[in-house]
């Protein structure tokens, strides 16, 4: 099964969705027999995934219920969370406090690419580094944010993709690292071979990548 109550859905919504997947467009009927679940459960599902942006409801009779695209939701889920991410940061912003530093790995591409979504959407003011393409696309709606309001100064490790020739990248020799500076405050470092990372507001680190990216 599908585990979504990491991102604000019940357990049974889970259920519905992986059984819409599996089924295809259904009939509210065919995804509680498919689940065995009541009738009104499989129905409170169903809308529920609806009003979530993980499934879509015709209006004929009897209305079918088709699953959102797993990519489609992934990226819903990630503009959703680095939208509430971005307005928890301007709320402990105002309070004009900042902890102790911190450093955080990450391992696997997904949350590499999670990781730059979150932060880079958030960025106030610049963001400096390098990056490789395949992690630039799957970040790509971070960086359309971050350019509304902050400078970029990023370069790829490759050829630009063609979507984000507009923001202004510049393109490097390739490789699989990943070197970002946000704000001057936080950096990230990632191997994409590896899917290994790192997240860091610790001086030291942050001066660390601050010097890769002048010599790169």
């Amino acid at each position: 099964m599908v585990d979504l109550t990491s991102f604000g859905f019940t357990t049974t919504e889970s259920r519905v969705y992986t059984a819409l997947l599996e089924l295809g467009p259904s009939s509210g009927y065919a995804v509680g027999r498919a689940t065995r679940l009541a009738r009104a459960n499989a129905y409170g599902a169903l809308d529920g995934l609806v009003t979530k942006g993980a499934a879509t409801r015709t209006s004929g009779r009897p209305a079918r219920y088709r699953a959102t695209d797993p990519d489609a939701l992934m990226a819903r889920l990630a503009a959703t969370q680095g939208e509430a991410l971005e307005r928890l940061g301007e709320a402990l912003g105002r309070l004009g406090r900042r902890g102790e530093p911190e450093t955080r790995a990450v391992t696997g591409v997904r949350a590499l690419a999670t990781l730059v979504v979150n932060v880079v959407a958030r960025a106030e003011h610049s963001v400096q580094g390098i990056l490789p393409p395949e992690l630039l696309r799957q970040t790509l709606p971070a960086w359309r944010r971050a350019a509304e309001r902050a400078t970029i100064g990023v370069s790829v490790a490759g050829a630009v993709p063609e979507e984000a020739r507009s923001l202004g990248f510049a393109s490097s020799a390739p490789g699989e690292r990943a070197v970002l500076l946000v704000d001057d405050r936080q950096a990230i470092t990632a191997e994409m071979g590896s899917a290994q990372g790192i997240w860091s507001s610790h001086p030291a680190l942050v001066s660390l990548a601050r010097t890769v990216i002048e010599r790169s």
